[in-house]
């Protein structure tokens, strides 16, 4: 189970040296390449689950199941199923073979951090600030994060990346390119 939510307009320096002086580790700073597919039509008429094929500037891939989400306080929650796969090409080409719709692709600059057991990613996508998303175990593990980091000032979301990147920053979140 994935247990979100995002801090809006952060300073990227500020977050990443706070989180250093805690002693959080650096897990990976890169340029991620986000395909998404669904069942024909399920974009227009509501999607059941989505399939993410993601890269990484190392070359790493991996193929991401996500339920739906369900939101919980200012938390958004979703299962989550990744298998990491050798060939980020032929994986999407398998993908729309079987019949599956490509409708959107990303791209994003991302840096990870873990401090005990939360996971916080500062994303820029293009002609969008930065936001810092943190994941822990519960919407109070998250809250308590966010206190930690001195951001309750800060506007937050557990809106999904689509809706904040469409209604937000009215963005084509369905090509994000830089």
């Amino acid at each position: 189970m994935e247990i979100e939510t995002k801090v809006l307009n952060v300073n990227i320096s500020e977050v990443k040296n706070k989180l250093k002086s805690l002693g959080a580790k650096e897990l990976q700073n890169t340029r991620l390449t986000v395909d998404w597919f669904c069942l024909k039509g399920a974009e227009k008429n509501g999607h059941p689950w989505y399939l993410r094929v993601r890269s990484y500037q190392n070359g790493k891939a991996e193929v991401t199941w996500k339920s739906l989400e369900k939101f919980v306080g200012n938390t958004r929650q979703s299962d989550e199923i990744n298998i990491s796969v050798s060939d980020f090409e032929k994986t999407k080409e398998i993908l729309r073979t079987i019949g599956l719709e490509h409708y959107a692709h990303q791209e994003k600059d991302r840096i990870s951090l873990q401090f005990k057991d939360w996971i916080f990613e500062l994303d820029q996508y293009p002609g969008m600030p930065i936001y810092l998303e943190i994941e822990g175990k519960s919407e109070e593990h998250v809250r308590e994060a966010i206190k930690m980091l001195n951001l309750e000032k800060y506007e937050s979301t557990s809106e999904g990346e689509v809706k904040l990147i469409r209604e937000k920053y009215k963005l084509n979140w369905n090509d994000m390119r830089f």
